[in-house]
């Protein structure tokens, strides 16, 4: 998505599910917003669950690229890890879907890899793969495409499952929170 009017229209579909939620989002309402024409959408997007796959890959791959740290080091890889599931965890586009229509997940969970998910696997790869040339004595040493592929599915069902999980955590005696559970099992899975 590079144009100008593909930017505007996942501007306008975002604002659309995130203000009025997933249901009431129309064709219609969407290109309103993108100020452009029904038949200009429907060139794009086969209809609205075309349209909230792409915009779902479009806030994950945003959820990446506004990564704050570059991690030279197994520990900052980690945190970097963190500071993403977090943030996947409190996108307003993602509890929309997971609240109002989760069963759109279900093809990235139980089918096959959405383009989002195979992006984020290569960027975990070549940073893990980095890492352990770099700096070999802070990373465990596992394949790094294995590596990816288990952190990105580990994070995507905790980030998911977040809201699900972390009132029954908290109301244990130990008050721990599913992130703190997520960064235990991500150090013992990444670090030597």
């Amino acid at each position: 998505m590079s144009t100008d009017v593909d930017e505007a229209i996942m501007r306008a579909a975002r604002t659309q599910v995130v203000q009025m939620g997933i249901r009431r989002t129309t064709m219609s309402s969407v290109a309103r917003g993108a100020k452009i024409s029904r038949p200009t959408l429907y060139a794009r997007f086969s209809g609205k669950d075309a349209l909230i796959s792409k915009l779902l890959t479009h806030e994950l791959l945003t959820v990446v690229a506004e990564g704050k740290r570059l991690p030279d080091t197994g520990s900052g890889f980690v945190e970097a890890l963190m500071d993403a599931a977090r943030a996947v965890a409190s996108n307003e586009v993602v509890k929309a879907i997971v609240e109002e229509q989760p069963e759109l997940l279900g093809t990235y969970f139980f089918r096959r890899l959405g383009e989002s998910q195979v992006r984020i696997i290569g960027a975990l790869e070549r940073k893990i793969a980095q890492i352990q040339r770099n700096a070999p004595h802070t990373i465990c040493h596992r394949d790094p495409h294995a590596a990816a592929t288990m952190c990105c599915s580990v994070l995507q069902h905790f980030a998911i499952s977040a809201r699900i999980f972390d009132p029954v955590l908290r109301a244990q005696r130990s008050g721990s929170t599913w992130d703190q559970e997520l960064q235990v099992m991500l150090e013992g899975y990444l670090l030597p």
